[in-house]
């Protein structure tokens, strides 16, 4: 006893969502009907029953078609979301790898630069510790000169 739910087809796929809540409400109507019903005959019954039976049998079926089809498509967003995580993984890798051999190469080019900056300032102290000595040996001479020649005047 099917009313007017003919959308119930299971190859319909996800188009009338509604379809099959209101096909088991109508089902159960008329499992009310069928016991008001006192003066039908039981063949009568026995032929409710059975359209009864077939409309749960394949609204039963759809609803697993459904349960499949959802699956399918679960297992199919996880492996597409698995190589998402797996290339973004590869990706983030080599953007490390690259990121640390440019720090390598950076810090060798760093600890060249301060040698090279070392080295020139042990140079320098050793002109200013030269200059410093030649200062101290020319204000001697001077001294000494102004000394012969203070000594030359008097």
């Amino acid at each position: 006893m099917r009313s007017n739910n003919a959308s119930m087809n299971p190859g319909a796929g996800f188009e009338d969502m509604n379809a099959p809540k209101s096909q088991f409400i109508n089902t159960q109507g008329s499992i009310g009907s069928m016991n008001n019903t006192g003066s039908a005959s039981l063949k009568g019954k026995l032929l409710n029953l059975e359209e009864l039976v077939r409309s749960i049998t394949e609204e039963m079926n759809f609803h697993k078609k459904e349960v499949q089809v959802l699956r399918s498509e679960k297992d199919t967003l996880e492996s597409v979301l698995n190589m998402k995580i797996n290339d973004v993984r590869k990706s983030l890798m080599n953007e490390i790898a690259r990121v640390e051999d440019e720090m390598k190469r950076h810090f060798a080019h760093q600890k060249a630069e301060n040698s090279r900056l070392q080295q020139q300032i042990t140079q320098l102290k050793g002109e200013k510790t030269s200059l410093q000595q030649q200062l101290l040996a020319l204000q001697r001479r001077i001294s000494e000169l102004e000394t012969q020649i203070g000594a030359d005047n008097s």
